[in-house]
């Protein structure tokens, strides 16, 4: 008896442990060419949710597509685009610069962001790209920064 007690115990140790292991991560948001004050607003639900989870990362994944408003995009478009995300999370929000970090996903059909809550201990999200980055044609010139700028 004291065997199967023993046993039993082990597992239930075991699936706790397992369970705890496993925290699940949640996509918090996604978007896509958005106009910027939408973008904030969605960012101002990201940090607060942040904010309320200490202990959590932030996780954000972009995605360059095969158009970029209605045209071939520029090498560089969509980091240039993404690239103003954490500053705004960091430098408007409070949120610390460790606890949010940037991916770039590679490419899918078109232009989007994923915004992800990771609790600590589980695995970081990982990007999902559905288009070759061959099968991406560019446009010649280069990237305008302040053409991706908000003033707001």
């Amino acid at each position: 008896m004291n065997r199967l007690n023993c046993s039993v115990v082990l597992v239930i140790v075991f699936l706790a442990a397992s369970v705890q292991a496993a925290a699940p991560i949640s996509k918090f948001d996604e978007f896509g060419d958005i106009n910027c004050e939408d973008e904030y607003a969605r960012l101002d639900n990201f940090a607060i949710q942040l904010q309320n989870t200490p202990s959590a990362q932030g996780y954000i994944i972009f995605y360059g597509g095969r158009r970029f408003r209605g045209r071939l995009p520029r090498r560089g478009e969509a980091a240039v685009r993404a690239g103003r995300l954490k500053p705004y999370l960091v430098n408007r929000r409070g949120i610390p610069v460790d606890r949010v970090t940037v991916i770039n996903g590679g490419h899918q059909e078109s232009f989007s962001i994923e915004l992800w809550i990771v609790p600590p201990g589980a695995e970081p999200p990982e990007p999902n790209s559905t288009v070759a980055a061959g099968q991406i044609k560019f446009r010649k010139g280069k990237v305008n920064k302040r053409q991706f700028q908000c003033n707001i």
